[in-house]
């Protein structure tokens, strides 16, 4: 059996065809052993409470009920299934695959459309607080990871030939491939789009900027009004910044796994010179950083640091380097300086 039409299967997007043609495997030897070990998998995983906060928009309390009672008939018979028993295998099946294989996942038109009829694309926005971080995962199996003080607005189905989400705050995305609807992200007014791949983008009003950090796979950064026009490719380990107000974007190619650490809450760093620290820390705090002598942008520091505070990461770097620093917090800006001079 085709394991992509197998994946269709349990996101509920295959023809009526390839669902015929998978319930005929089902019931043969090799497609009632498939069945019978991804339900024991997803029996296992999802029977935890705690794996189901992830997925809020779940019906959890009808699923946990229905593995329950699938545990409990396991303990009493181990014998080959009938063919009814088999039926109602398969449907609880699909109620854990098709709804947790998905997780926050809502699969539904609100009325048929009349043919000729263009369908309107209804959104939903979800939303996080300070400190709150909350995961997605769309219809078609991409992965959003939305940061604290973050929002996006979702369709609850995409259609047409494209998939757009909006995005206010910061996520991670890890977008599903396919060709035929490519993957877009508004973000304030700069465009991401991509066909499959792994990134961060984060909307910062205070600077004003859209960051990009790629970590796998090739995505392009363009302006809202430059659809047709230029465009930035950016690539595995690509960091790029679009400047809102001019439509200037800045790229890098460096390491961009601190660009993630609100997620890991790992900072690292490897005989990286401070000029360098320092450009992460500013995009990551939205601070400023100078220097009272340019010896001191070239200091090294190699350091594994938790995400915290911004005070207690730069009381951490300055001991490590024997210097010290001044924090003006009204004007959010740092400055290095030598001890001798503090």
């Amino acid at each position: 059996m085709d394991k992509k039409i197998l994946q269709k299967y349990f996101r509920n997007q295959c023809t009526l065809d390839e669902v015929e043609k998978v319930l005929d495997w089902f019931q043969t030897d090799e497609g009632e052993e498939y069945l019978e070990k991804r339900l024991n998998q997803d029996m296992e995983h999802y029977a935890n409470e705690e794996n189901l906060l992830l997925y809020p928009d779940v019906p959890t309390d009808e699923m946990l009920d229905a593995i329950g009672r699938e545990r409990r008939k396991d303990r009493f018979r181990r014998i080959k299934l009938s063919q009814d028993a088999w039926w109602s295998r398969v449907a609880i099946v699909l109620l854990i695959c098709g709804a947790l294989s998905a997780g926050s996942y809502w699969m539904f038109y609100d009325a048929v459309q009349m043919e000729g009829e263009t369908p309107e694309v209804v959104y939903r926005t979800l939303s996080t607080m300070e400190d709150q971080q909350r995961l997605v995962t769309l219809e078609d199996g991409t992965r959003i990871r939305l940061n604290g003080n973050s929002s996006i607005e979702i369709p609850k189905t995409f259609l047409g030939d494209g998939r757009e989400v909006r995005l206010n705050g910061e996520a991670w995305f890890k977008v599903e491939r396919d060709e035929n609807r490519p993957f877009s992200i508004k973000a304030d007014r700069a465009v991401v789009r991509v066909l499959g791949t792994e990134f961060n983008v984060k909307v910062d009003q205070n600077s004003p900027h859209v960051q990009v950090a790629v970590t796998e796979g090739r995505v392009s950064l363009s302006g809202e009004s430059d659809i047709n026009g230029r465009e930035a490719i950016l690539t595995e380990n690509t960091f790029a910044e679009y400047d809102l107000e001019n439509g200037e974007i800045l790229i890098e190619q460096t390491p961009v796994d601190n660009y993630l650490s609100w997620i890991s809450g790992n900072l690292h760093f490897y005989s990286d010179p401070l000029w360098v620290v320092s450009r992460y820390l500013e995009r990551l705090y939205d601070v400023s950083f100078q220097f009272s002598e340019d010896e001191l942008k070239e200091l090294t520091l190699s350091a594994d640091l938790m995400r915290r505070d911004l005070t207690e990461v730069l009381d951490i770097i300055t001991q490590t380097l024997g210097i010290g620093y001044r924090y003006d917090e009204e004007d959010r800006r740092v400055t290095f300086i030598r001890n001798s001079k503090a």
